[in-house]
């Protein structure tokens, strides 16, 4: 085994042993932070850049660090720039994974000057309990888009990936019923949680057809001025924008455009639709996507 491997595996053991990747603890976080998450190609990344555009509030790469399971410390070390025998001590003194999590969110907040700190990772709506338990005074934002694009979204999803630092093409061809299946098991999290008042749906329909109120009104949610500079996410500086970030999702730094609303009427097929229907066409009926199953 790499000598970095033996030495992250025993930081990981020693961490388990003082609860940094334990859910459950008795540390409550007395913080405000933003939480975004939604299925994956729902346009998570998209507003985590216009968000991370506001003078109050950074918003790095996707961190993982509310999910359940052990943290990946290399990847995390790598996305967020962080000095590694830092991060290890955090890791290790760490008493619980909330106070990791607020230890990364001030570092994130010391290294931007902002005062504060939101975190996207889409599958953060799968651990929606320990989000709220531990997170009292946070809020989360769930990221809702038209399951059939997101299916179709999916299937090819990653287009690219990065190699020796370059974007190299890759022929991602996944099946139908595991996409539908990532939309309605992400949905049905969020469905729970619809009635909480620290709980905002952003629709990627709206946000990207009409920013401005759309995002005015999520600000106003979060407490938060509005600032012109939410327009201009692709002006923004930021310490956690790089070639390699936006890798997956380039899109997400470009200019909004709406073209791929509507795209599953140009890439589903017959067959396609059925499976859809099956999963979860009364889901996407219930959030107002179609009228019936006659589409």
């Amino acid at each position: 085994m790499h000598a970095l491997s033996v030495v992250t595996q025993l930081f990981r053991g020693l961490a388990r042993r003082r609860g940094v990747n334990s859910l459950n603890s008795a540390y409550v976080s007395p913080n405000d932070h933003i939480v975004i998450g939604g299925c994956g190609r729902s346009g998570t990344t998209l507003l985590r850049v216009i968000v991370d555009s506001h003078p109050r509030i950074c918003c790095g790469p996707e961190s993982e660090a509310f999910l359940a399971g052990a943290i990946h410390l290399t990847r995390l070390k790598d996305r967020y720039k962080l000095d590694r025998q830092v991060l290890r001590d955090a890791y290790v003194t760490s008493r619980s994974r909330a106070e990791f999590i607020d230890w990364l969110a001030e570092v994130c907040r010391a290294a931007t000057g902002k005062p504060r700190w939101a975190e996207k990772t889409p599958r953060n709506i799968l651990n929606l309990d320990f989000i709220f338990s531990k997170f009292p005074q946070a809020k989360f934002v769930h990221v809702l888009r038209d399951g059939r694009d997101v299916a179709c979204s999916l299937r090819t999803h990653p287009r690219h990936r990065v190699k020796n630092g370059k974007l190299v093409p890759v022929n991602t061809w996944k099946p139908m019923k595991l996409c539908v299946q990532r939309w309605r098991d992400s949905l049905l999290c969020a469905k729970r949680r619809w009635s909480n008042p620290r709980f905002y749906t952003v629709r990627y329909e709206e946000l990207v057809t009409d920013p401005r109120e759309t995002v005015s009104k999520l600000m106003k949610f979060l407490e938060e001025p509005w600032n012109e500079r939410l327009l201009a996410h692709t002006e923004a500086a930021s310490i956690y924008r790089d070639a390699t970030t936006f890798a997956q999702t380039p899109e997400a730094n470009k200019p909004i455009e709406t073209s791929s609303i509507g795209r599953w009427r140009r890439d589903m097929s017959d067959d396609d639709k059925r499976i859809f229907k099956e999963i979860a066409g009364e889901l996407l009926i219930e959030c107002g996507y179609a009228a019936d199953n006659d589409w």
